[in-house]
C-alpha cells in the first residue's frame, strides 16, 4: 500500500474567524474526494488546532493499493477540480509518499 500524505498552509486572512471558515470549506472539498473518487482505500483529514508560527493548517492522509493507484488519483478530474479550487486558499503545500 501507499500512503499519501499532504499538508496546506493557507493564506492570510484579515482575522481568524476567517481564515476557520476558509479552513472548514477546504475540508468540506477534500470530504468530497473519497466519495467520488474509488481508489482511495483510507481517508483522513483534520484542521491543526495548535495554531503553532510553523505549523501548517491542514493535514490530509489518504492510502492507495498500489501507486498505479496514486497516479489514477492524481490525475482523475475530481481532484484536478480540488487543486483548482484550493489555490484560492492555499499558499504552500507539502507532500509525502510512502509504502506501508
Amino acid at each position: 500500500m501507499i500512503r499519501h500524505i499532504v499538508m496546506f498552509k493557507l493564506k492570510d486572512f484579515k482575522d481568524e474567524s476567517e481564515k476557520k471558515i476558509a479552513a472548514h470549506e477546504v475540508m468540506k472539498r477534500l470530504d468530497e474526494l473519497p466519495l467520488k473518487i474509488d481508489v482511495i482505500r483510507k481517508y483522513e483529514a483534520g484542521i491543526d488546532i495548535r495554531k503553532l508560527a510553523w505549523s501548517y493548517d491542514i493535514v490530509l492522509i489518504m492510502d492507495f493499493d498500489t501507486m498505479e493507484d496514486l497516479e489514477t488519483y492524481t490525475i482523475h478530474p475530481v481532484h484536478q477540480e480540488f487543486i483548482t479550487f484550493n489555490k484560492d486558499y492555499s499558499v504552500e503545500k507539502v507532500c509525502i509518499d510512502y509504502e506501508i
